[in-house]
């Protein structure tokens, strides 16, 4: 099972402001969704509030697992409206802890028959996963931008770089592949 983090950050490894995006590329979002559509996906609960505010529900077609210690979550549950997706089954639950929400999203993979979860944010969820994680899909903005959070210092270290492809975005865009490096 492949543990993946899909991340956006400019070039001081800012990815967000006031707890959204300080940018909007239309090219990244199609790949975030091409990449994690009828996936499960880890999210901590800000970032999963945000995109329930954006979207009115959780992401279509995606499985989210969400951190959250917030009372009135129990794990286990569905958030918000409950909607379901097109397939009819729930698609959000909230698990206390980040290992706790990866170990079932790589169990709902497994289940389906699928190999790949993704750890889509925010940093608190970046940074506690980073050590579980095989590959790294990075949207590489080519500008510095204000922001108040930051990927931790040397994060991409352990890391090589094994592919990038062109945004379509005049070169305001990046979008690179990296690999855990074998020790």
């Amino acid at each position: 099972m492949r543990t993946s983090m899909i991340v956006a950050a400019d070039e001081g490894d800012s990815i967000g402001l006031a707890g959204t995006l300080p940018w909007h590329f239309p090219a990244d979002l199609r790949r975030f969704k091409q990449l994690t559509l009828g996936h499960a996906v880890v999210a901590g609960r800000r970032t999963h509030d945000e995109i329930v505010a954006r979207l009115g529900r959780p992401l279509p077609g995606r499985f989210s697992v969400v951190v959250t210690s917030r009372p009135g979550l129990p794990s286990g549950s569905s958030g918000g409206s409950g909607k379901s997706d097109e397939s009819g089954a729930e698609n959000a639950v909230f698990q206390p802890d980040a290992v706790a929400a990866l170990n079932l999203a790589r169990g709902i993979e497994s289940f389906a028959g699928r190999d790949e979860v993704f750890v889509i944010g925010g940093a608190q969820i970046y940074t506690q996963l980073l050590g579980e994680v095989d590959r790294v899909y990075l949207t590489r903005v080519h500008r510095r931008t204000e922001g108040d959070t930051v990927l931790p210092a040397g994060w991409l270290e352990p890391f090589s770089l094994i592919g990038e492809e062109d945004s379509g975005q005049d070169q305001q865009l990046s979008f690179l592949t990296y690999e855990r490096a074998q020790s």
